[in-house]
């Protein structure tokens, strides 16, 4: 007798790989066509699929985009839990969290041109803008999860609750990614770089629970301690 859950197996496998190559496709043609002017077609065309498969898939393009949007962000979350680990031990934290975690956000312009058209879109659009508001509080908490903990490895007190420091952050990198995206990549030693290294230094300091006393000041210039 056949068992229903081993021959299903290869099933879930082929399914599994349908979905990953219509979000390939889909990423591709978002950033090519834009999210409004792309269509099913369009997407199916590029990946080699009917729409028979895509709707066996995603119910529409809005959900489909929730899918990228939790694979891309997923993938980043996992390079910046990367990135964070043994930070405590480098000479100069903040410097460091700086370059690591701008080589992980910068990996992927083409998904910073995707990402910042759908917000527009949810400028204007209710549904898309509750749903893109729920998947981002979500990061956005682990986020100030994964910095609270990394804070407390490195014995750091940052002078804002982290959750307050995960959005400026964002919000600088996505203002200053709006910025440069017309002139392609930045260069190194850009305006990004600067402006969340003066973040840092100005947030975190000695923790008063191994120092004994509060910082009585801003952190000077080079300071190693701190951590994102």
């Amino acid at each position: 007798m056949t068992d229903p859950d081993r021959s299903s197996c290869p099933l879930k496998r082929r399914r599994a790989v349908t979905v990953e190559r219509l979000l390939d496709a889909a990423l591709a043609t978002f950033a090519d066509l834009g999210f409004h002017a792309a269509s099913v077609e369009d997407i199916c065309r590029r990946g080699g699929f009917t729409r028979g498969a895509f709707y066996s898939s995603f119910s529409t393009k809005d959900e489909l985009f929730m899918a990228l949007f939790r694979r891309e962000t997923a993938a980043k979350m996992a390079r910046v839990e990367t990135q964070l680990a043994g930070l405590e031990t480098a000479d100069d934290p903040i410097a460091t969290v700086v370059e690591r975690c701008l080589d992980t956000l910068g990996q992927d312009r083409q998904w910073d041109r995707v990402f910042l058209e759908y917000t527009l879109l949810a400028t204007r659009t209710p549904a898309a803008a509750a749903t893109l508001a729920e998947h981002t509080q979500e990061l956005f908490g682990r986020l100030a999860t994964v910095i609270a903990a990394a804070a407390t490895r490195a014995g750091i007190e940052l002078a804002i609750p982290p959750g307050d420091l995960v959005r400026i952050a964002v919000a600088l990198h996505d203002g200053i990614t709006l910025q440069e995206l017309p002139g392609g990549p930045p260069a190194e030693g850009s305006l990004q770089h600067q402006a969340l290294l003066l973040l840092l230094r100005a947030v975190a300091g000695p923790s008063t629970s191994r120092s004994g006393t509060a910082p009585t000041g801003p952190n000077p210039p080079h300071t190693t301690e701190g951590i994102l």
